[in-house]
């Protein structure tokens, strides 16, 4: 017995010698790895590798390693300006918390699109960020899901630009954070879905359900309209629907919005680029598409079924932002942006959209949001809808409806002449939008949201999470001509009886001047920070 133990120890120690051989040369191929990457760093701060996005990431690792394994800075300044992060709330732990992580932005006076890998845990009571880094933790992204489950905060895919935004990278990986501890941990992807970003997560009990994206190198584009399921306990992936060109449901698709009710994953729009390359002109030329088609899926039976256009839809838009209301089983949308084609398509005009949208999950049925003052800034009632149809009809004078806009009596008009089907119908014959859309789900009240009252101004691409009875808002991305210019305000909408939106921090002196130079008017008072009426 005591040989036979000898005898391991001797070839433990054989082992030891030959693993220690190994070692040493594994060492030197650290230190070499850790040369280039610090030769790489060196030139990324001169400037030299902007497109060459291995290089990139692989100095911003040995940057990360310097670190301590868990820093954490408290009371910090809140986020610079960004679009395409992810801003989640916590279920476990501080009810009062939300996470922001990722995201990016074109620095304001250049053309350097900068990406974040910071996470930035928020209070939103108390207003305060905290930033958390560590020696190891993802790279940088913007156009990730992130979700939060149980303890830990989950973060999928993504995609990193490089500064001269000549080069894309699509992460294929997935990671969750400890809110306890504020340690990252990479997960398996075996078995998972392809590299992609813009696709969308929904949680579903111990499950997440991921549908969809797109991957650009720069030569090729694809988008997707798979199906995956991943077992947020077990960190396993599924495939539930293929997908692919004439495959029943949803076309492929990136940016669309997605909800959980039950068993039933709701989806709603979308964007796709159609890339056709002209081989005579050798011209890559881009077409999109946004879309404003509704499918339902059974996560039982894992079968499709488009859902009819119901209530007063969104117009068809891209770069909008959404999240569950989980309270109120419904999806909020807000924001997006469309473009005119002016003087016979040789001008385009962005339309940016500030209004929002409830999804009514059971019902399947559309309605915007209205907005209320206080009682300083309310407008005078024009009574019950009978007398709103008296007015309509001739029949009775009521002073405070004369002297209404134009599109305030539009749409107690349309109240009081249409109903239901009738009701959309009229509301695309008279081509009224923006305010009276707002009002066609007030009936008889004439009250809508005066133009002084505060909201967020116009934009694409912002972080919004609903918590308790509250949607917060950061950032976002709006143009000006040519000029992308990146937000870092905070907002928050009351979802109760008289929804209202309120302003917990302005944009900073940085976008207010980008705003400014970028041919933008200042902001007023009237406007609370770049506020805008629909």
């Amino acid at each position: 017995m005591g040989g036979g133990r000898d005898k391991r120890r001797k070839q433990q120690k054989k082992l030891g010698k030959v693993s220690e051989s190994k070692t040493t040369g594994a060492r030197k191929t650290e230190r070499k790895s850790e040369r280039n990457a610090e030769k790489n760093h060196r030139r990324l701060e001169r400037g030299l590798i902007e497109d060459d996005i291995d290089a990139i990431l692989n100095a911003m690792t040995i940057e990360d390693a310097r670190r301590a394994e868990v820093e954490v800075e408290r009371d910090v300044v809140k986020p610079c300006a960004r679009g395409h992060a992810s801003l989640t709330s916590t279920t476990t732990q501080r009810p009062n918390e939300m996470i922001l992580y990722g995201g990016e932005r074109v620095a304001p006076g250049s053309e350097k699109c900068e990406v974040f890998g910071d996470l930035h845990r928020y209070d939103v009571e108390k207003d305060r960020w905290t930033r958390v880094t560590n020696a190891k933790m993802p790279h940088p992204r913007s156009g990730h899901q992130a979700l939060c489950h149980g303890n830990y905060l989950y973060v999928f895919m993504g995609e990193f630009t490089s500064p001269n935004q000549e080069r894309f990278l699509h992460h294929r990986d997935a990671w969750r954070f400890d809110l306890e501890t504020n340690i990252w941990e990479q997960l398996p992807t075996k078995g998972g879905p392809s590299a992609r970003s813009g696709h969308r997560i929904a949680t579903w009990g111990k499950k997440a359900i991921m549908f969809g994206g797109f991957y650009d190198n720069g030569r090729d584009v694809k988008y997707y309209n798979d199906v995956w399921e991943f077992d947020l306990e077990k960190c396993e992936w599924k495939c539930r629907c293929v997908g692919g060109e004439g495959a029943l449901g949803p076309s492929p698709r990136s940016a669309c919005h997605v909800g959980v009710h039950g068993d039933e994953f709701v989806l709603y729009g979308g964007y796709c680029k159609n890339v056709d390359d002209d081989e005579k002109d050798d011209e890559r030329s881009e077409r999109g598409t946004t879309f404003s088609d509704a499918w339902s899926l059974n996560l039982k039976t894992w079968k499709w079924e488009k859902l009819k256009r119901q209530g007063l839809a969104p117009s068809a838009r891209a770069g909008s932002s959404s999240a569950m209301h989980a309270l109120k089983k419904r999806l909020v949308l807000f924001g997006g942006v469309v473009d005119h084609e002016v003087k016979n398509g040789d001008v385009i005009v962005s339309e940016f959209f500030t209004d929002t949208y409830n999804l009514n999950m059971e019902a399947k049925k559309w309605f915007p949001v209205t907005l209320y003052g206080d009682d300083k800034t309310k407008t005078h009632k024009a009574g019950s809808l009978e007398e709103a149809e008296r007015v309509a009809a001739g029949e009775v004078v009521n002073e405070n409806f004369n002297i209404r806009s134009e599109q305030v009596r539009a749409a107690v008009k349309i109240q009081a002449h249409f109903r239901g089907y009738q009701v959309r119908k009229a509301y695309k014959l008279y081509k009224v939008g923006g305010v009276v859309s707002e009002l066609l789900y007030s009936p008889g009240s004439g009250e809508a949201a005066p133009k002084t009252l505060p909201r967020p101004r116009g934009r694409i691409n912002a972080a919004i999470s609903i918590k308790a009875n509250s949607m917060y808002l950061f950032g976002g991305v709006i143009e000006l001509g040519d000029v992308e210019v990146s937000l870092d305000d905070v907002w928050k909408l009351d979802l109760g009886a008289r929804p209202k939106w309120t302003c917990i921090s302005p944009l900073s002196e940085e976008c207010q001047n980008a705003l400014t130079g970028g041919g933008a008017e200042s902001e007023s008072d009237d406007d609370e920070d770049g506020s805008e009426s629909d």
